[in-house]
């Protein structure tokens, strides 16, 4: 209990200071009691009970009405009942928006903007027969809440909202970076303004104001709406200070000024959070389908390699046997039919044998396994018969670091790559060169060009064998770049990709 009348005791004063601050600003340039009160103060009382607890009520409400029944007497005003009876008013309106001030950003501004409405609707219909414009009332009321009532939403997420760190050690010798290159810019361009809106001739002075929106932009764009609340705020005091005289219709032109501005930076500002904020959830659902395919990609060639290896081990048991037992039949059997016959069950293991073989390899190299990437490429050389085929190939090979540093999914795609490029070169390509160059930095880089003639561009990635190449590429976070000559003095095709180091 101590705790709580010391709180509320620091809160009626703090509340006390600022409200009367604020009603000395408002009445500086309003020139109306009555109004000053409903433009800066109401909508400070409105922000801070929003975001306060019920108990803490009691300070705040008092410190208004101690001050407006001050102000009353002092002012000789005995009509502020009705201003009075408006401010508590506004109690159950803030009682029940509670109920529903909570979740995201979007949802308590939404709840801010309506009781800012409301809440101006009741002073209008209230304060209508005791001053002589209700829409100034409403004007008035809106303009001070869509500035304040955010601000306090602002100061109150930032205290209460944040994740704080607790004070230790490392926290205290960790020095402290202070952005003052953000700091003198957004300084400079609102000095900038105030000079802008005071040094414009009179027939310019209309285009000042869209000067306003700059910093309000920038400000939305680097912080969303909290920037952008920022810079209304600024922009307010710019244009305050450039106001001259105290005409009624100036003074509206003024609140129509704030509130708008003030509306449009807190939606534009929103705005741009909302596609921010869409923007991180995209990349994070990319982020983690991209970890995904790569794991399916590492399933996926391990279940290869098991089966690979399981077919290797049965099918070659087993056409040993068949064999063995052909043999054994030849020499046994003495008629001319058993003979033939043996021969063709052991030819046909042969053939069984080699077709087998053939895609265990397309399944899964069994030299990437054995040899290495390095050999494999050269091996992939050797088996395409590129030499017999005209095709000098050279292969550069840059390794700082070794290709056992890589993993299995980047080992068979690069070699899928060489496979599928060197395949299309002997058969398509007619060229008589091919370089193939392979370097392992902070990225696997891989090119392989040749002096062929080319193709349409058109018919860029037209096969089913290269689209299936730039899409594992891609899945594994890579880079897939093929640009082709075929119209040219020195026509080729080159391919290229980046490949990051998994």
């Amino acid at each position: 209990m101590p705790n709580i009348w010391i709180t509320s005791l620091c809160s009626w004063l703090l509340v006390s200071c600022s409200w009367f601050c604020l009603w000395v600003l408002s009445y500086s340039f309003i020139v109306e009691a009555e109004l000053a009160i409903l433009l800066f103060p109401f909508a400070l009382r409105l922000g801070i009970t929003l975001h306060s607890e019920k108990r803490y009520w009691p300070a705040v409400y008092g410190a208004e009405l101690w001050l407006m029944i001050s102000l009353a007497v002092l002012l000789e005003q005995p009509q502020w009942i009705a201003v009075i009876i408006a401010s508590l008013s506004s109690i159950p309106l803030v009682w029940y928006a509670q109920k529903y001030y909570y979740g995201s950003q979007l949802r308590r501004l939404c709840v801010m903007g309506v009781v800012i409405l409301t809440a101006a609707l009741i002073n209008t219909l209230i304060l209508e027969f005791w001053l002589d414009s209700a829409g100034m009332v409403f004007l008035v009321s809106v303009t001070g809440g869509l500035m304040l009532v955010p601000s306090c939403y602002l100061i109150w997420s930032y205290l209460f909202q944040n994740v704080w760190m607790p004070l230790t050690v490392n926290l205290v010798a960790k020095p402290v970076e202070l952005r003052s290159r953000h700091i003198i810019f957004y300084v400079l361009l609102f000095a900038l303004n105030i000079i802008v809106q005071l040094g414009l001739p009179d027939d310019l002075r209309r285009f000042a104001p869209f000067c306003l929106a700059i910093p309000i932009i920038l400000l939305a764009f680097r912080y969303g709406w909290k920037g952008a609340l920022l810079g209304t705020l600024l922009n307010s005091i710019a244009l305050i200070t450039a106001r001259n005289g105290v005409s009624h219709m100036e003074i509206t032109d003024l609140l129509l000024s704030l509130s708008a501005q003030s509306l449009t930076g807190i939606l534009l500002g929103m705005g741009i959070q909302r596609q921010r904020e869409l923007n991180q959830k995209l990349r994070h659902e990319l982020a983690k389908n991209h970890n995904l395919s790569r794991e399916l990609i590492k399933a996926e060639e391990s279940v290869r390699r098991d089966i690979a290896r399981e077919l290797h081990d049965e099918i070659g048991q087993n056409i040993t046997a068949i064999r063995t037992q052909a043999s054994i039949l030849k020499r046994v059997e003495n008629t001319p039919v058993g003979e033939r016959c043996a021969s063709t069950i052991e030819n046909l293991s042969l053939n069984i044998y080699d077709t087998t073989k053939g895609l265990l390899t397309r399944l899964r190299p069994k030299t990437l396994d054995d040899l290495g990437l390095k050999e494999a490429v050269q091996q992939l050389v050797r088996e395409l018969e590129c030499e017999a085929n005209g095709i000098k190939t050279t292969i550069i090979w840059n390794e700082p670091q070794t290709d056992r540093e890589l993993s299995d999914a980047t080992n068979v795609t690069l070699y899928r790559i060489c496979q599928e490029a060197l395949n299309n070169m002997v058969k398509y390509a007619q060229a008589t060169e091919a370089t193939i160059t392979l370097t392992f930095q902070q990225q696997a880089h891989l090119s392989v060009k040749d002096n062929g003639i080319g193709f349409k561009q058109e018919d860029t990635l037209g096969g089913f064998g290269l689209r299936g190449i730039r899409e594992r590429v891609q899945v594994l976070g890579g880079k897939f770049i093929l640009t082709t000559q075929s119209e040219s003095k020195s026509p080729g095709t080159e391919l290229q990709v980046v490949l990051p180091m998994l």
